[in-house]
């Protein structure tokens, strides 16, 4: 069974419904799977390490310990926007088979958050380039301090 959807700009979706429902059917099984998986975000919150587990009394351990944090904080945040994007990945497959006007609302809601929450997280990533430059800035120097030791 073949469609076809008007999607904007007079071009023409195809799409298989099968194919679609077989994707979406991945996509809840991946969903399924990752709250138990070491790539949760709940999995990476807990891997945490405390800063004396670097030692103490020089400062490429506090260095480290700094940078072991930004690294984790980002895993984090990586691994949270991993899972919803697969989400809106499976909305979004509904949105192609039923159309958007055709969407429950509080899916419609969830798929509008879970895209305002990504494009947060690349303005605040890439808004102005300075965050990117000042953290480059901040591990180039620890990584400095880490091979003064070696």
């Amino acid at each position: 069974m073949t469609g076809g959807r008007d999607v904007g700009g007079g071009k023409d979706l195809s799409y298989e419904a099968e194919s679609l429902a077989s994707f979406k059917r991945r996509i809840d099984e991946i969903l399924g799977e990752l709250p138990s998986s070491p790539a949760s975000h709940q999995h990476i919150s807990d891997q945490d390490i405390t800063p004396d587990a670097y030692g103490t009394g020089f400062s490429a351990a506090a260095d480290l310990s700094s940078l072991y944090d930004r690294v984790h904080t980002r895993l984090q945040d990586l691994s949270r926007l991993f899972g919803e994007q697969l989400e809106a990945l499976g909305i979004a497959t509904q949105i192609v088979d039923r159309g958007y006007q055709n969407l429950e609302t509080d899916q419609a809601q969830r798929f509008q958050t879970i895209q305002e929450r990504v494009e947060e997280y690349s303005q605040s990533r890439h808004g102005d380039g300075n965050s990117q430059d000042i953290e480059a800035g901040q591990t180039d120097k620890a990584n400095e301090n880490v091979s003064d030791y070696r």
